[in-house]
Formats: C-alpha cells, structure tokens, sequence
C-alpha cells in the first residue's frame, strides 16, 4: 500500500478488495430511473444479485441517487455541488 498525503493508495487487487476498506455502492437504482432505461427487470436482477454477493460476505453496502450521501461519506465532493448540507466550509 502506498502512502499519499495521508491517503492510502492501493497498489495491488487484494489491496484494493480489501473488506475492511470495501464497499458496494449502488447508485440511482430507483423505479423511476429504471423505467426510463432498457431491460429495467435484467438490470434489476443483476443489482440484486450483486447485492445478496457482498451481504453475504459481510460487505458494507450504501445506496446512494443522484448526489446524496451521508455527510460523513461526502468528504470534498459535497463542495462541488453547491447544495446543502455543506454548501459552505464550516470553522
């Protein structure tokens, strides 16, 4: 593992499956993100499938849709969109 800035930067596969640092994170996955796509019940399907893998490993999961996040998951990103709930850098 290679170390930046503070961050580690994995550098090799097991590095970076690592499931005490890993997640599946799902995104916009809603009914009506679905029905504007094709094959909505494959892709349905597959997420699930996805799904029940990473529960069954233990594996932390989030789902998230458009630019929501818990605050403690945005770091940075949530300065970019200029939107609540950090809109602005508190002291």
């Amino acid at each position: 593992m290679k170390r930046v800035q503070g961050l580690d930067i994995p550098q090799t596969l097991e590095e970076v499956c690592d499931p005490t640092r890993m997640a599946l994170v799902v995104y916009d996955v809603q009914i009506g993100i679905l029905k504007q796509i094709r094959n909505p019940a494959t892709i349905g399907a597959k997420v699930s499938r996805v799904l029940e893998a990473a529960r069954a490993a233990g594996d932390r999961t989030f789902f998230i849709r458009h630019m929501s996040l818990l605050k403690e998951l945005m770091g940075a990103f949530c300065y970019r969109n200029c939107s609540p709930p950090c809109s602005r850098p508190r002291d």
